[in-house]
């Protein structure tokens, strides 16, 4: 799976072949099929170990407390901060820029269906997801002020989100 991310990220998904995953953990391309039966697969894995909002979407629409909104950033932007997993993220995001099944993928992973009550609330979780996807680019792009974009600058980004995330959580309650 480390493999896997890793080469996605490099060379896009179209580029990465099961035999160049396969020889960069090591093993065999057999074994990778064995556990995956097809790069599709193998994609969908990795982007469900990558880009986790469905888990925290759907416990923050649960909480019904005040606190919802920070802890939710906290959760998603938890590794932003980590150069490996930003890379991978962003690799996940050029993938999914390049191939209609790995845009399907990625489109599940960040509006995941069932999560809201209703369409309002699928409608402002889509907008959450698209708001942490648009944050990711920008802080790859260095848009973001200084503050906001730097190793370990978590908390600013949380307090300067927060705002936003806590209006689209608290409109449907």
């Amino acid at each position: 799976m480390r493999s896997a991310a890793d080469l996605f990220a490099e060379q896009g998904f179209r580029r990465a072949s099961v035999r160049s995953i396969a020889a960069n953990a090591g093993c065999d391309p057999a074994l990778v099929g064995h556990y995956f039966p097809s790069k599709e697969a193998l994609f969908t894995a990795v982007v469900a170990e990558t880009v986790r909002p469905a888990e925290v979407l759907r416990e923050a629409v649960g909480r019904r407390d005040p606190d919802a909104a920070e802890w939710l950033l906290r959760n998603a932007v938890a590794d932003w901060g980590d150069q490996v997993q930003r890379t991978r993220i962003l690799g996940v995001l050029r993938s999914a820029l390049d191939l209609s099944a790995a845009e399907s993928r990625l489109r599940q992973s960040l509006v995941p269906e069932g999560v809201a009550d209703d369409e309002d609330g699928e409608m402002r979780l889509a907008l959450i997801s698209s708001l942490f996807v648009g944050v990711v680019m920008a802080r790859h792009l260095e848009l973001l002020p200084a503050e906001l974009a730097k190793e370990g600058g978590s908390d600013e980004l949380v307090r300067a989100l927060m705002p936003v995330v806590a209006g689209y959580l608290e409109a449907g309650r």
